[in-house]
């Protein structure tokens, strides 16, 4: 089975991060996207240092082009605490950036 190069978007989140870890020590390139309104870096943190890591702090309601083979989606805000604190950018979060990760899924 051949290594990808792999966006995590939400990969300094819980669930994200453990996925990057587990990605990585699969031997596979990680790109870690986040744009830490509810994701830490302290999640990722031994992460960086890992040659195949690349972290980039964006929002994901704004386009990015990157070359990917795969894309994992785990941006939202996901506890109730922070998606009722500022539900249109929760709204944002799941149909803009899902809008723009799927254009980005489509054109690589």
């Amino acid at each position: 089975m051949s290594k990808k190069r792999i966006l995590i978007t939400g990969g300094a989140g819980f669930i994200g991060s453990h996925l990057c870890a587990r990605l990585l020590n699969e031997g596979n390139e990680v790109i870690c996207l986040d744009n830490l309104h509810t994701g830490r870096k302290k999640n990722i943190q031994d992460l960086f240092d890992h040659s195949k890591f690349e972290f980039i702090r964006h929002d994901i309601t704004d386009p990015i082009k990157l070359e990917v083979d795969q894309i994992y989606n785990m941006a939202c805000p996901a506890s109730p605490i922070h998606y009722q604190s500022n539900a249109i950018k929760t709204i944002k979060t799941n149909v803009l950036g899902m809008m723009n990760m799927l254009g980005l899924a489509k054109r690589v």
